[in-house]
């Protein structure tokens, strides 16, 4: 059966792709009105600009049988700025997943590379996505690990052996110890004054004193994190900003799931202020009954490393989700910033950069 192959504006095409989803139960809506909100958060809260939809219909009826979005994302290495594709949504009617469809829905991610613009797609995909993606040469980086500091073990060690619970008294103060003395050794996050901020007051404070980012980051501007982290239907985030206690500017910032067990979306620093690490450990300091800190982040990082150096322990994710989340990345070798996307230790990539 023919196949037509088109790019379009996700406005123009909404109802279709709302259709095509709900059709299948790709979503975790339990309503058509629930995925015409989640349709609605994704197309204008996870691109920096408008959002690219790419979907192949049958040529007779009309219908959706694939899908990819395209989301738009900052990044900047250095002083230099770098326009990085996300892809999401990316799915294939399960009749037509043994043709050229998927394939097809890959090639337009490579295209707009090879356009120009893009400098570089970055992929978050599934098994079976991911195995599309490496036989179109997208180079890969495997999945995230997590990386897990332990706050109260007591909790932790009812759970293991529920004889060992009156050691945790002893164990804690040896981890609180080696905080102490990694903080003493990087001289960073001392003077930051740690306040949980709502969108209204994230979004009129000022970044721009910045130093430019020694690594690859996401560099999001303030809307773009409020609509990403705080407006996402269904779940609840905290942001936390670090600020300056002589100044008063905003030094650093994380995102957090709200619970004792706290996870990590997103941090970024002004980088002649404090570092993530830093940044992390004071929001952490803040949390009362805080079990445990878990930063996902990919483990040939250097960021992995640092985290490893100041006594975090590298596990395999347990989310199943995560643990099946593997990232990979295309640009063209003739690129100008070729050796920044093939370096990963040169990568400072959070959670949150995975869109949907």
């Amino acid at each position: 059966m023919p196949l037509v192959f088109q790019r379009a504006d996700p406005h123009a095409i909404r109802d279709d792709v709302v259709d095509f989803f709900w059709k299948h139960r790709r979503w975790p809506g339990e309503t058509r009105e629930d995925y015409y909100a989640i349709w609605d958060w994704r197309y204008t809260s996870l691109s920096e600009g408008p959002a690219v939809a790419y979907v192949a219909r049958l040529e007779t009826t009309g219908e959706i049988v694939g899908h990819v979005a395209a989301y738009r994302r900052n990044f900047r290495f250095g002083d230099t700025e770098l326009k990085i594709c996300v892809p999401g949504n990316l799915f294939v009617h399960p009749d037509w997943q043994q043709r050229i469809v998927g394939v097809r829905m890959v090639m337009f991610l490579r295209s707009l590379v090879q356009s120009g613009e893009f400098d570089a797609v970055l992929g978050f995909g599934n098994k079976t996505a991911n195995g599309m993606l490496e036989r179109l040469r997208f180079a890969q980086f495997g999945t995230m690990h997590t990386y897990v500091e332990i706050r109260d073990s007591g909790p932790v060690l009812r759970r293991r052996h529920g004889a060992l619970a009156p050691l945790a008294p002893v164990v804690n103060l040896g981890f609180a110890g080696r905080r102490l003395r990694s903080r003493l050794r990087s001289g960073t996050g001392a003077q930051l004054r740690v306040r949980r901020l709502t969108s209204d007051q994230f979004m009129t404070l000022d970044r721009s004193h910045w130093a430019a980012p020694k690594r690859l980051v996401a560099w999001e501007s303030n809307p773009f994190i409020v609509q990403r982290y705080l407006k996402e239907p269904g779940v609840e985030r905290h942001l936390y900003g670090l600020f300056d206690q002589q100044s008063d500017l905003l030094q650093a910032f994380v995102i957090t799931e709200p619970t004792g067990r706290i996870k990590v979306w997103d941090c970024q620093t002004n980088a002649d202020a404090t570092d993530p690490l830093a940044a992390i450990s004071a929001v952490a300091d803040t949390v009362k009954g805080a079990e445990t800190v878990l930063v996902p982040t990919m483990p040939q990082s250097r960021l992995a490393e640092d985290f490893v150096a100041q006594g975090y322990l590298d596990r395999e994710s347990v989310d199943f989700v995560e643990s099946q989340t593997y990232l990979s990345a295309y640009w063209l070798d003739d690129n100008p910033h070729a050796a920044v996307f093939r370096d990963a230790s040169l990568w400072n990539i959070w959670l949150g950069s995975r869109h949907y």
